[in-house]
């Protein structure tokens, strides 16, 4: 991956296979291209629901999994609809940055990603070191949209139903 932090290359190999199988496991439909295309975030693209992913241009694996969440945090009616730009296609209501941040740190964890591939310097215009802080610290910005949307836990279900708290989560995509 073209400027990413990490220098060893089967590092990237090893969290591009996790994140191309948890991908598949969700649900979530991708494929891998060389072309060259012009993108919100380099060598990643969201095309009619789909992830378009070229892994030559990519900067970090995180970018995969925040774009992944962007189409996991969309109404299953509404995905295949959904293209680059979510406010264009869908309406902002739509695009749940808040809560795509909190999914994309969720999915880091669950595939044992470090939270510096999400919040790479190149990430979330100055602010991934300000975010990155705030997850560490379990100030998790965003969650309450997880929980508003069925993914992750309320407080009160941890203790009533015995369910693991956030970063666990109930299910990766909106219903």
């Amino acid at each position: 991956m073209k400027g990413s932090h990490l220098d060893n290359i089967e590092i990237q190999a090893t969290h591009f296979e996790k994140v191309s199988c948890f991908l598949k496991e969700i649900g979530i439909d991708y494929y891998v291209t060389d072309e060259d295309f012009d993108s919100f975030l380099k060598g990643i693209k969201i095309e009619n629901g789909r992830l378009k992913i070229n892994p030559k241009n990519l900067i970090c694996i995180g970018d995969i999994l925040h774009e992944a969440g962007h189409i996991a945090c969309i109404p299953l009616d509404l995905r295949l609809s959904a293209n680059d730009d979510i406010s264009k296609s869908l309406g902002e209501e739509y695009t749940c940055e808040m809560g795509v941040i909190a999914w994309s740190v969720a999915a880091a964890h669950h595939l044992d990603i470090p939270l510096s591939e999400v919040f790479h310097k190149e990430a979330y215009k100055g602010d991934a070191e300000w975010l990155l802080e705030q997850y560490t610290s379990k100030n998790y910005i965003g969650l309450p949209l997880l929980q508003w949307m069925g993914l992750t836990a309320f407080e009160d279900e941890l203790v009533e139903d015995k369910i693991l708290p956030f970063p666990k989560m109930l299910r990766w995509t909106r219903i």
